[in-house]
């Protein structure tokens, strides 16, 4: 439910009714005896309730509830394949489902979190559930229904339990290397990527009819969570690599994720699937998108970016959760910067270097030089947003009525907004990650760590610690390298 919906169906605050659902939950767990009972329907309940209240950035401390989670299903023995001890087909199935169900928790709080993934590979072998509907599953059932290679209502669950799969195995480096997995460079990642898309597709979408609308879900969430993947693996974590920004690539799996998530969004038949999605799942692709824009005004697939970033936009303007999200400040200000660039090419494209049309690879472009630390800080990118185009929404149409003023500043926009690189990575940053969930009692530590960009771990190692810190130094220290 939206902010506004829970208004007109409940005539209650949204935050209200969730901070009530909680405590009503948490109760009842607590009374069922949850870490003593060792009952499957009761961890059943605990992993709904922690699969919803990881889109809500102020609700229970999900991470610790996972950790009770997977130490009652290891202690139930869900780690282990049931056939081997020969129960009714019907547990064995049953057993399967959850087990797996963990397991994708496991995966995505780890990248909420920006941890790595707690489960390992040796601790299980429990199999993949079998690709059947709910139909053909009965208490009473002596034989084990035959496995489908087509459609059926277990597709979602599959695909999904494939990509936390796959997931883990590809952007967590620091799993991959403590667990002897082969760590990959990001062009190899991108390959790996896309043939598994292919294997997907093959395997499970291509018996979708996508006039109906959980098959319909299925496929584009599928290349939703791939293309994310995507984005994980090419964002820069370190200023060597920050020329990415600029690179086309980069770009289009931008435009991707929102269009896709647009389509979600505008879908009306799909709205009752979208809680499975942490909310605002565009949020990371349209601050990088908004950095793209900003450095590299021109070049391919401009107009469909600006598109996206539009629909996206005008969505979360008038989306409650959204404009009550502490990371709406910095979605606009990168939108201001973006804006701003768009405009000054439009007076005088000569001053802007060659567009990023380079569509060979992830690797190897240099369209932006910020390989000097000492340049990198606040330029007058912002004194011109405020003195010249205070109006920072405005569209080509009202160009003509700023020119006058911008014209002098043209020849320095390119090279100054290139210095505002490491101002806009890290409000792009801060705006992306998901606020943890955390208990309404903790309270973050002050960080005195130091500041610089990981460059291992994670794909999503974006937390919002390391980049408080970051806004900390930019707040006293203007010219301090990012």
């Amino acid at each position: 439910m939206t902010v506004e919906d829970c208004r007109v169906e409940l005539d209650e605050d949204k935050v209200e009714v969730l901070n009530r659902y909680r405590a009503a939950v948490e109760s009842a767990l607590a009374k069922a005896n949850l870490l003593n009972l060792l009952e499957i329907t009761v961890l059943q309940a605990l992993i709904i309730y922690i699969a919803c209240s990881r889109n809500y950035n102020k609700g229970p401390y999900i991470s610790k509830f996972l950790g009770n989670a997977i130490g009652i299903a290891l202690k139930i023995g869900l780690h282990r394949d049931a056939s081997t001890s020969q129960p009714p087909p019907f547990q064995v199935e049953m057993r399967r489902r959850l087990w797996w169900q963990i397991y994708i928790l496991d995966i995505n709080i780890a990248e909420d979190c920006s941890t790595t993934p707690r489960i390992l590979e040796s601790w299980f072998d429990t199999r993949l559930p079998l690709n059947v509907s709910d139909a053909s599953l009965d208490p009473d059932m002596k034989d084990p229904p035959q496995n489908s290679s087509g459609k059926t209502e277990m597709v979602l669950s599959l695909t999904r339990s494939e990509i936390s799969n796959f997931a883990r195995r590809t952007i967590f480096e620091q799993f991959c290397e403590e667990n002897c997995y082969p760590v990959l460079s990001a062009s190899q990642k991108c390959t790996t990527i896309d043939l598994f898309k292919e294997k997907v597709e093959q395997q499970y979408l291509s018996h979708l009819d996508q006039s109906i609308a959980l098959d319909y879900f299925t496929t584009v969430s599928s290349n939703l969570i791939l293309a994310k993947l995507k984005l994980a693996v090419i964002k820069p974590r370190a200023r060597q690599d920050q020329s990415m920004l600029t690179h086309v690539n980069f770009r289009k799996v931008c435009i991707e994720i929102l269009q896709d998530t647009s389509a979600l969004k505008r879908h009306g038949k799909v709205s009752q699937w979208l809680w499975t999605f942490p909310n605002h799942i565009e949020w990371d692709a349209l601050t990088c998108l908004l950095i793209n824009l900003s450095l590299a005004p021109k070049g391919e697939a401009l107009d469909s970016a600006w598109q996206a970033v539009n629909e996206t936009y005008e969505y979360l303007k008038v989306d409650g959760d959204a404009q009550r999200d502490c990371r709406w400040e910095n979605i606009e200000e990168l939108r201001t910067k973006a804006l701003f660039s768009r405009d000054m090419i439009q007076i005088n494209p000569s001053q802007w270097g060659a567009s990023p049309d380079d569509d060979s690879g992830f690797e190897g472009s240099n369209t932006v030089n910020t390989e000097s630390p000492q340049q990198l800080g606040l330029g007058t990118l912002k004194r011109h947003r405020e003195d010249d185009i205070s109006s920072s929404r405005c569209s080509p149409g009202e160009l003509e009525s700023i020119a006058p003023n911008c014209r002098s500043q043209v020849p320095t926009i390119q090279s100054e907004t290139q210095e505002q690189l490491p101002r806009m990575w890290a409000l792009a940053n801060a705006a992306a990650v998901a606020p943890t969930a955390i208990d309404s009692s903790s309270h973050l530590e002050p960080a005195t760590e130091p500041t610089d960009i990981p460059s291992s771990g994670t794909g999503c190692q974006w937390s919002a610690t390391l980049f408080e810190r970051y806004f900390q130094v930019l707040g006293s220290e203007q010219t301090s390298p990012l």
